[in-house]
């Protein structure tokens, strides 16, 4: 069991004042057989009343709307998660076999494959796909793709890039994939990853380093591509306003005492 400290607040300004702004945010990290989230805090400015609800996938979000005019919109969390190893013992849901908007395979994706030699036994054949996709492309910290097709054909992309075409590659193999969304020990951002259904269990791989998810990962929503995880959606009247965002995440390791009240699912 591992004891973990988090934070994750997001900052966006816009250029002129915005009205009617409502709002979802994806952003605590969620209870799972692996994972227990407590003594968490979330704050949004200007101030909104909360409403806290699961989406079609399970995950937990928070919606709100801001009627005033504001020139910026932020939140910020906190909180404590303990974890243990990253399985998940969950039925499979076929949707996850199937590509999406976002994750239409391409030829040179099938071609990739066709190239590889990969061992039968489906979580060496993920593991050896998830080292494939991070060799594959070049890692950047942010990127501007909106599909996997996208980023495939520049060769480049961060780590949501890096997860859907994971996914295409899983899914062109036989192999039930989902996307997640999340922070990571020493990630100074949003992080992405994904988790394949072997052996009748879900296991976690980051593409974007290309080896299973072990320690310091904090899962906060899945679903079959991005869409279905993004950490934050707005919708204002405003809507040619440009504004700029800011990040901040920080995970850190801490030591779990005895006095340390530990949730029970």
């Amino acid at each position: 069991m591992k004891k973990y400290a988090f934070t994750f607040s997001v900052q966006q300004s816009f250029q002129q004042p915005i009205l009617k702004h409502s709002f979802l945010v994806r952003c605590m990290p969620g209870t799972y057989p692996f994972q227990r989230s407590y003594a968490h805090k979330l704050t949004i400015t200007p101030h909104a009343a909360l409403t806290h609800i699961s989406d079609v996938y399970g995950n937990e979000m928070y919606t709100g709307t801001i009627d005033k005019a504001h020139p910026s919109f932020s939140f910020s969390a906190s909180g404590f998660v303990l974890c243990s190893k990253y399985i998940i013992h969950e039925p499979l849901d076929r949707l996850y076999l199937y590509p999406t908007r976002l994750t239409q395979p391409t030829e040179a994706m099938g071609q990739l494959l066709q190239q590889q030699t990969l061992p039968e036994e489906p979580w060496q054949r993920a593991k050896a796909i998830c080292a494939l996709t991070s060799r594959t492309m070049q890692r950047k910290a942010l990127s501007n793709h909106r599909t996997a097709a996208d980023a495939m054909a520049a060769g480049e992309g961060d780590a949501r890039d890096f997860a859907q075409v994971f996914l295409c590659l899983c899914r062109l193999s036989g192999i039930a994939a989902r996307f997640v969304s999340g922070l990571a020990v020493g990630v100074p951002q949003a992080h992405a990853w994904a988790e394949v259904y072997c052996d009748d269990i879900w296991r976690a791989l980051d593409p974007s380093t290309g080896k299973p998810v072990e320690e310091g990962y904090l899962k906060i929503a899945h679903g079959p591509d991005y869409d279905a995880c993004a950490v934050e959606r707005s919708c204002f009247r405003e809507r040619d306003t440009d504004s700029e965002r800011q990040v901040h995440v920080q995970v850190t390791e801490h030591v779990i005492h005895t006095r340390d009240t530990v949730p029970h699912a």
